[in-house]
């Protein structure tokens, strides 16, 4: 049985998607390695995202709930109920797995193949290395025996193109990451003999970029949100902000611009599918209000209120929609 994802995200297991997202995001900052230095934040961190990726996918997490139900409805049937004798239980142990099924009619086999054989494609047999890798089918034909797998890394390692070790067999290999591959993407590593792989072998490597605290890929775009101050709003101003690969870029946000807007860095998103160039970071304007911290900063919004004619109102459809 896999660790409790509601337990690692800290919510209960009637908890809404709105709650499992809030906690996750909360989280994600907190234990994100370009912010927690902390030994072991790293390791938390990708708990954190893996709990994500089951728990804030409806059907991935209604198949993980029926693998908890299954599972606690399991023991209990193992133990043999409340009114067994220690004979019957310890006969019904011996064959619980072999014919214990959940109300859905699944067996145990049946529900972990569903949930794990989605997520992992498979068995693990690469052990820990960089702690997302997952093989799962072997093919072979005539000339190259062909190993499937899913790689899971980070935005900061796709965008980088690092090089990652891995632990194949008794054999240490790295795979280097193509530089701001998009996520989903398939590399292909091909047997030397020298590389830690048999010259008859191959590797087809999926990757897949883990949830990010700050920007969330769609295909060769990144997307972010900018939140800026009301009188930024209106005179506009100048931010530098971090790409995933740490280096900064500067955004310029001009006067009058609107929450909802979007703007536009171009070429500092991930690789083209035509692998000629990068697409584009995408920013979401977002407007706050900051907490005030004197009563001068009141009266300018008191001042501002008895200036300005705007107030509530509920917003219009345009005509036709």
């Amino acid at each position: 049985m896999p660790r409790n994802y509601y337990d690692v995200l800290g919510v209960p297991t009637t908890a809404s998607a709105q709650e499992i997202k809030k906690a996750y995001q909360k989280l994600a900052k907190q234990w994100h390695p370009d912010v927690n230095k902390a030994e072991g934040a790293e390791a938390r961190f990708k708990e954190v995202a893996e709990a994500y990726e089951t728990l804030g996918n409806e059907r991935r997490r209604g198949q993980y709930d029926e693998l908890l139900k299954h599972e606690q409805a399991r023991r209990t049937y193992e133990q043999g109920g409340a009114a067994g004798s220690a004979g019957t239980r310890a006969a019904g142990n011996r064959s619980s797995r072999a014919e214990y099924r959940s109300n859905t009619g699944y067996t145990e086999e049946d529900l972990f193949d569903m949930f794990f054989g989605e997520r992992m494609n498979g068995y693990d047999f690469f052990g820990d290395a960089a702690g997302a890798f997952t093989g799962g089918y072997m093919g072979t034909n005539a000339q190259t025996r062909t190993t499937k797998a899913t790689m899971n890394i980070t935005l900061e390692q796709a965008y980088r193109g690092d090089q990652l070790p891995i632990k194949l067999g008794d054999s240490n290999i790295h795979v280097k990451i193509p530089e701001r591959i998009q996520n989903e993407r398939t590399i292909r590593i091909r047997g030397t003999g020298s590389n830690g792989i048999h010259a008859n072998e191959e590797l087809l490597i999926t990757l897949h970029i883990l949830p990010h605290a700050v920007y969330r890929p769609d295909g060769a775009h990144l997307h972010g949100t900018l939140q800026i101050a009301p009188w930024e709003a209106v005179f506009g101003t100048q931010s530098q902000i971090q790409l995933p690969d740490l280096s900064r870029v500067k955004v310029k946000v001009p006067p009058g611009i609107q929450a909802g807007q979007q703007l536009r860095i171009t070429g500092k998103g991930l690789q083209n599918d035509d692998h000629d160039g990068y697409g584009d970071l995408m920013l979401e304007i977002e407007i706050i209000v900051p907490d005030i911290h004197s009563e001068r900063e009141r009266e300018l919004y008191r001042e501002l209120s008895r200036t300005n004619g705007y107030r509530a109102h509920m917003k219009r459809k345009a005509q036709g929609n």
